[in-house]
């Protein structure tokens, strides 16, 4: 699918071709968001191609309504983690991470693109599309090659293998993380620049090679999408259609009753599905049993059976897809964030407070976010420390307050999708300012 939009920007804008493995609309993960935003804000001054591989049909109504766009291209994504792949995964010259995205298909369309137009920059967002970079490299006008780091997709792999089901699935993760850690290397030699969304991935890959260039641009959220007046107009436009629909867990009243504690996530990953399950089955029971009032509510497209599964255990709601989460925001008490496995920084966390909810999690869970344990969020990496936090909130409404005034304020000044518009501003000006006379513009990207 090709889409071409025109745009009144000056002739000579840059031109950034913007390389994705997925769609970024519809806006229901955490990768599709911070493409989209990155995308939104490159394109206030530059001249965006957005390349992608689409899921199932290959015409998206909401890709094409993306005006910003000067051009977008799509090719069919394959079928992810067959058999074949994950063997040549295992002995091969790609690991699986990079298999699942290369095609023959998407390599014409790039080197068709590349010839046609001269760009200034490509930026990758994700080294599974590491594959193409020979023929980026190859490129006329030499363009600058980014790396975005959604994640250092070998920490990842490594803590999977900690915690897999199985012997079997242990080993693969850990022989995947060996192999993705010596592509992360090549990475770092061999792209011009590199994108993290946190300080911590920042230095990690400057401990791999010091002498890479890397910016931090981190996630972000739209402040003022989920503020607290935002997210209470949401939920007095969805309560009666909820109550009409059924949901029992719905609080009656004009005025919604803080009793849930929130998971938000895609329930299709890995890492949130054995969140969601060690939590349900260490802390919930004896949380439930002290605070019956409770919900343990579990928001995120496309929940695995093991989820679904834990619907059978009291107060515990798994919604499936959910168009808004602000309705449900809302609605809770706390967000909590049990994760033992991933990596980046979680988006979770920056729209719970932003909504002025409270937020509990891990270490590991708040990892990559420039957040202080009591000062704006609860650090807890064990079942007995979860229930307690969690039981703090309940009995502390001062705690609530101050958690949550401190977390609006650091979102709103770090962490908002303008100030990360300014971040990559600035990476683009450092990496490509001498190209063109109005490159110098690139300093207002996200105001």
């Amino acid at each position: 699918m090709i889409s071409v939009l025109t745009k009144s920007l000056p002739e000579m804008t840059p031109r950034i071709l913007f390389f994705a493995p997925c769609e970024c609309l519809p806006a229901n993960t955490g990768a599709r968001l911070r493409n989209y935003h990155l995308a939104k804000a490159l394109a206030e001054n530059a001249r965006v191609t957005y390349l992608c591989f689409s899921d199932g049909d290959i015409s998206n109504p909401a890709m094409d309504s993306l005006e910003w766009c000067e051009r977008i291209v799509s090719v069919r994504r394959p079928i992810g983690y067959s058999v074949g792949n994950l063997v040549r995964g295992a002995i091969g010259r790609w690991p699986i991470t990079v298999l699942n995205y290369t095609t023959g298909e998407m390599a014409s369309e790039l080197n068709r693109l590349l010839n046609d137009i001269e760009f200034d920059a490509v930026q990758i967002e994700s080294l599974a599309l590491m594959a193409y970079l020979p023929i980026i490299k190859k490129a006329r006008g030499n363009p600058i090659a980014i790396a975005d780091w959604h994640n250092v997709d070998s920490e990842v792999f490594e803590r999977y293998g900690r915690r897999a089901p199985s012997l079997a699935r242990s080993a693969y993760a850990r022989w995947t993380a060996a192999r993705v850690r010596s592509l992360e290397r090549k990475a770092l030699r061999e792209f011009d620049a590199h994108l993290t969304v946190s300080e911590r991935d920042r230095l990690r890959l400057l401990e791999i090679n010091p002498s890479a260039n890397v910016f931090h641009a981190s996630n972000g959220v739209d402040s003022d999408f989920y503020s607290e007046e935002s997210c209470d107009r949401a939920w007095q436009g969805s309560t009666a259609q909820r109550r009409i629909d059924g949901d029992s867990f719905v609080a009656p009243g004009h005025h919604p009753k803080r009793n849930r504690i929130l998971f938000a996530g895609s329930m299709d990953y890995f890492a949130n599905t054995d969140a969601v399950t060690w939590f349900a089955e260490t802390v919930w029971p004896d949380l439930h049993a002290r605070y019956p009032e409770l919900i343990f509510t579990i928001a995120g497209r496309e929940p695995a059976s093991e989820v679904r599964a834990l619907e059978r255990m009291p107060a515990i709601e798994v919604t499936g897809t959910v168009d808004d989460l602000r309705p449900y925001y809302r609605e809770a008490l706390a967000a909590v964030v049990p994760l033992r496995i991933g990596g980046g920084s979680r988006l979770k966390i920056l729209e719970a407070m932003a909504a002025g909810v409270p937020v509990v999690s891990t270490e590991l869970g708040a990892e990559g976010i420039e957040a202080s344990d009591g000062e704006n969020i609860l650090i807890a990496n064990t079942a007995e420390r979860l229930s307690r936090s969690l039981s703090e909130l309940l009995q502390d409404q001062e705690l609530r307050l101050r958690l949550t005034t401190s977390a609006r304020l650091l979102v709103r000044q770090r962490y908002d999708w303008s100030v990360v518009g300014e971040d990559l501003a600035f990476a683009y000006r450092s990496l490509i300012g001498d190209r063109r006379a109005q490159i110098p513009a690139l300093v207002e990207v996200g105001a």
